[in-house]
């Protein structure tokens, strides 16, 4: 792979992750106008839309039948990791939850060990320590913060770690499109039934408009994280995925109005730096084990 293809792909995957993040910035505003699973419907709702026009302007075929357990159950983390979100956004600070959402690299890493009988270093498991000791201090948690919706983050993060090793294995089919029919037809059909029973008139023609641009970015960060992944690695990509701690913390003072303090900062700055030296650490052990 050339150099400059490399660096183009490395700034798209970048560019994804800042979609995820705005993403979640999304629905927790539109929290304050509509139910949370009305903003999951509308996110996957519009993706399929999209989804629909763009295949019909497609000239190549689609093998919608390869891999199907293994697509329809990356789909289901999918949704599910989406509904997951977007409630912790509601119910939490938008800093908190990707603090406590960035155990995600590790739990990719404990699914790996005990079901695809990856290895894990001693230094490894010191960093996964240390990242969940970070964690804590950063969030300074007290009474009045631990209440059930701070673990919301912390499903949504084991979801997630799901939905990556499924994204990967399905990589290898040369077709992000396919991937990103089964989320958007399950997280339709899911959230259709569920919003059927508690639906809430939307009178505001700007909030049809935010969930239209919600299912728009969902498709396009999607997209772009598959076809990323045909060509690099995972583990090589999840070193990127913490810009999104910075983007959330942007986001946080900026938009919401959330102030960050010393301790969160720190934290940041130490749950970056254990994430990457906890990637590093694996794919040069991994790089080991082969030779």
């Amino acid at each position: 792979m050339s150099l400059s293809k490399k660096f183009f792909l490395i700034s798209i995957s970048i560019f994804s992750y800042f979609l995820f993040v705005l993403m979640d910035s999304i629905a927790k505003y539109l929290s304050e106008y509509i139910n949370t699973s009305q903003i999951v419907w509308g996110r996957y709702f519009f993706h399929m839309v999209l989804m629909v026009i763009i295949y019909f302007f497609m000239s190549k075929k689609i093998n919608l039948t390869k891999n199907f357990s293994i697509q329809i159950t990356r789909s289901l983390c999918l949704v599910s990791t989406t509904f997951m979100t977007y409630l912790a956004v509601k119910y939490n600070d938008l800093i908190n939850f990707y603090i406590i959402f960035f155990s995600t690299p590790l739990f990719v890493s404990i699914f790996s060990y005990f079901f695809l009988k990856e290895k894990l270093s001693k230094f490894s498991i010191l960093l996964i320590i240390l990242s969940f000791i970070t964690i804590i201090f950063a969030l300074q948690p007290n009474k009045s913060f631990l209440t059930i919706y701070i673990f919301l983050p912390l499903f949504t993060s084991i979801f997630f770690a799901l939905y990556q090793l499924f994204t990967k294995i399905v990589s290898k089919d040369k077709e992000p499109f396919v991937a990103l029919f089964y989320s958007g037809i399950l997280g339709t059909i899911i959230f259709s039934f569920i919003v059927f029973f508690n639906w809430q008139p939307i009178n505001n023609i700007n909030v049809w408009l935010i969930l239209f641009f919600l299912g728009l970015i969902g498709y396009l960060s999607h997209f772009i994280f598959a076809y990323v992944l045909q060509s690099l690695d995972l583990s090589f990509i999840t070193n990127f995925q913490y810009s999104q701690l910075v983007w959330a913390s942007l986001i946080n003072v900026y938009f919401f109005n959330d102030p960050i303090n010393s301790s969160k900062i720190i934290g940041i700055i130490l749950i970056i730096l254990f994430g990457i030296l906890f990637i590093q650490n694996q794919v040069k052990n991994q790089n080991l084990l082969i030779k």
